[in-house]
């Protein structure tokens, strides 16, 4: 890998961890106090809040996710693994690293980890 493309890479994962830890940073808030919240028909803003809230900690493990997909790209590129598969050790695709420059597997390795979950 060129240094100027090297240096792109870095550029781009760093921009996009920090756009994440600032994002995780505002799903952490506490929320406007609305009492007790109740699930059912006549709830009203308390069930709003209680199903934002749930959506917050979706939000927040998939964000918490990427940030250590970013951060394991960090590291593979400091060590100079970068686009080589974790698990086979082969090249990962140029389009693959382009659409995600956070890939740390090949579509094969990556498809086969989906379908084990």
């Amino acid at each position: 890998m060129a240094r100027s493309e090297r240096d792109d890479v870095e550029g781009l994962l760093a921009e996009r961890a920090r756009a994440i830890r600032s994002e995780l940073e505002g799903l952490t808030e506490a929320p406007e106090d609305f009492g007790v919240i109740q699930f059912g028909k006549r709830a009203g803003d308390a069930t709003n809040v209680a199903a934002e809230q749930l959506s917050r900690v979706g939000a927040h493990e998939q964000l918490q996710e990427l940030l250590a997909d970013i951060e394991r790209a960090q590291a593979k590129l400091a060590d100079g693994t970068y686009g080589l598969c974790d698990e086979c050790g082969q090249p990962i695709g140029d389009a693959r690293l382009e659409a995600l420059p956070w890939a740390a597997e090949c579509v094969r390795c990556r498809s086969a980890h989906e379908q084990r979950r």
